[in-house]
């Protein structure tokens, strides 16, 4: 197989970058179309995402194709796509099977561990709201990504297709991201997952970062990511969402590169997405040792405002990030850069912060620190007015 890849998704970028780092050329159809993506590889934007992603794909000279964060809920689509160009990445029936959330409580259920109670809308045997609307019930879209529209029950939906309804469980957030190979599966590194407007997301359930955990234990999570990798087929890299208490409760199965993969390979002096198409093409797989221990951060900036993206914005992003060609592929402290023009509106996503600490709580201060002094960039008087 040739090393000219398509890559489809929401955002490209991180993903993007380990393939360039591991010698290979990329084309990306992404929504935001970003700056920096635009550095590394050629970039276009799919304005009717994901409608337009088929034929992008047919009329794209690529040897193969990944896709990313939000595809993933449209498992008829890829399955055409596939029959376009060679597809690297979990196969239609695999989507089916993991993104459907009574498949995973049987799953659970067969292999003894925790999922939280799910029923469907206008269950005949379950009302969430009589007497009255309960707290202890979420609201989810079969459909969605980073906890994009999940929201607390109050009515009931008339589209009944749309959203499913789970019990909100305490615990702590977390994620785990997860290598299949023909040989087996390994757990790449934990993270504990930032959520919500305490960190700056303007939802509640939305996914606003995470910092990995220097020394993860898995010795809990290595039954519930077999059991996915054996009964689903999982292939190449993945994630779980899962809460953590006394043991692990699965939440969802994200069956794609996804946004905390970046912090894992910040620890490795191999790039990652090369094993993800190594493990595609089913050839023998080796992931190198963590070498170092550490924490990594991300964290998604979210406007609090509208405002246009300048090049004066740009200019002190390269400034205060140290933004280098080399950068753009190796430990970058800052990425998902807007084209200058664009307009961003308040709840939208600005840019992503990465960060390197020796502890968790070190990674957590170094966003912080990291986020207070892009907002002074973005928000400074006058930047958002537009360039002089």
């Amino acid at each position: 197989m040739g090393k000219r890849i398509g890559l489809i998704g929401a955002s490209c970028r991180a993903m993007a970058a380990s393939l360039v780092r591991g010698g290979f050329s990329v084309v990306a159809a992404d929504m935001f179309a970003d700056y920096d993506l635009g550095q590394i590889g050629e970039v276009r934007a799919l304005r009717n995402y994901p409608w337009s992603a088929r034929r992008w794909l047919r009329d794209t000279d690529v040897d193969a194709w990944c896709y990313t964060g939000g595809l993933e809920n449209y498992p008829r689509l890829i399955e055409r796509m596939a029959r376009e160009k060679r597809l690297l990445g979990n196969s239609p029936e695999t989507l089916r099977m993991v993104r459907d959330p009574f498949w995973l409580a049987g799953l659970a259920k067969r292999h003894g561990f925790e999922f939280p109670e799910t029923h469907r809308i206008h269950d005949p045997a379950y009302n969430p709201i009589d007497p009255q609307p309960s707290d202890q019930w979420l609201l989810k879209p079969y459909r969605s990504a980073g906890g994009l529209n999940i929201e607390r029950v109050s009515t009931l939906p008339k589209s009944a297709h749309r959203f499913y309804l789970q019990r909100k469980l305490s615990g702590v957030p977390m994620s785990a991201v997860v290598l299949s190979t023909m040989q087996g599966c390994q757990i790449v590194g934990v993270n504990r997952l930032h959520i919500g407007p305490q960190y700056g997301a303007p939802l509640p359930y939305l996914f606003a970062g995470a910092v990995s955990l220097c020394v993860p234990e898995t010795n809990s999570l290595e039954p519930i990511v077999n059991a996915i990798h054996e009964e689903a087929g999982m292939i190449g890299l993945w994630g779980i969402d899962f809460l953590q208490t006394d043991r692990p409760t699965l939440l969802e199965v994200n069956p794609r590169w996804t946004a905390t993969t970046a912090l894992h390979e910040r620890m490795r002096e191999n790039p990652l997405m090369p094993r993800h198409v190594q493990a595609c093409l089913q050839d023998e797989v080796k992931l190198s040792p963590r070498f170092a221990y550490w924490s990594s951060g991300v964290r998604i900036v979210y406007a609090s405002k509208r405002l246009e993206f300048t090049d004066r914005m740009l200019r002190g992003i390269h400034a205060a990030f140290s933004l280098t060609e080399e950068s753009y592929l190796t430990n970058q402290k800052i990425g998902d850069i807007p084209i200058p023009g664009t307009t961003i509106d308040v709840g939208s996503p600005v840019c992503t912060l990465y960060v390197d600490a020796k502890s968790e709580a070190l990674a957590e201060e170094a966003l912080r620190v990291n986020q207070e002094l892009l907002e002074e960039i973005i928000y400074s008087e006058g930047s958002s007015s537009g360039d002089c």
